[in-house]
């Protein structure tokens, strides 16, 4: 059976643990699995960029939907990107005087500043999104590439509600065995990227 979509997630859930009662609870069984993966899970498949917009005397931009963990942030200028700096939330400054962010961190649902913007900025978050798949996004990079990680992960969940620990264990197994699959494909991806930057620096004589 293919595992491409949503849909086709749940009807396999419920085709593996052979209950035709279950098919309403699929749909939790494969959130409490994105939860899961949302907290142990970091692919660079998982990686986005997002625009955003800081408004004149705003110290504060609301983060995007769908933002789990931030990578790097930066002011948007005619010659390039700048990176601000990210500072821990207990250490950011708060200068009174308005002017151009030099430092940045998260505050609740929003990125602050160290200083209200003298003006309207453009920027780029680079950002760790959210898996949440439903009927409106029936599908992300990480389903196509490792469907397996939804699958033994939906029916984890599963084992508890049926209170058999038997499939509890043989499922954990198999999705710790696709979690490791997964990091290191990811690691090998790193390193690659490595290797290939190597000869770059050497050809510019110094790096970033």
């Amino acid at each position: 059976m293919a595992l491409a979509t949503y849909a086709q997630l749940k009807t396999a859930v419920a085709d593996w643990l052979e209950r035709g009662d279950l098919a309403d609870r699929t749909a939790d069984f494969i959130a409490l699995a994105e939860s899961r993966l949302n907290r142990v899970l970091r692919l660079r498949m998982m990686e986005t960029e997002e625009a955003l917009t800081a408004t004149a005397g705003a110290r504060t931009v609301a983060l995007p939907a769908g933002f789990r963990e931030p990578i790097a942030l930066w002011l948007n200028r005619a010659e390039g990107r700048a990176a601000l700096r990210f500072v821990d939330p207990a250490l950011l400054p708060a200068a009174a005087a308005a002017g151009e962010p030099q430092a940045w961190s998260l505050s609740g649902g929003s990125i602050a500043f160290d200083r209200p913007c003298d003006r309207a900025y453009g920027l780029t978050l680079r950002m760790v999104g959210r898996l949440a798949l439903s009927d409106a996004q029936p599908t992300n990079a990480v389903l196509a590439d490792y469907p397996d990680l939804y699958l033994f992960g939906a029916l984890v969940e599963a084992a508890p509600y049926l209170r058999d620990a038997e499939l509890l264990s043989l499922f954990t197994a198999r999705l710790e065995a696709a979690l490791t699959e997964a990091r290191a494909k990811e690691a090998r991806g790193k390193a690659l990227a490595t290797l290939t930057a190597e000869p770059l620096l050497a050809a510019g004589g110094r790096s970033a």
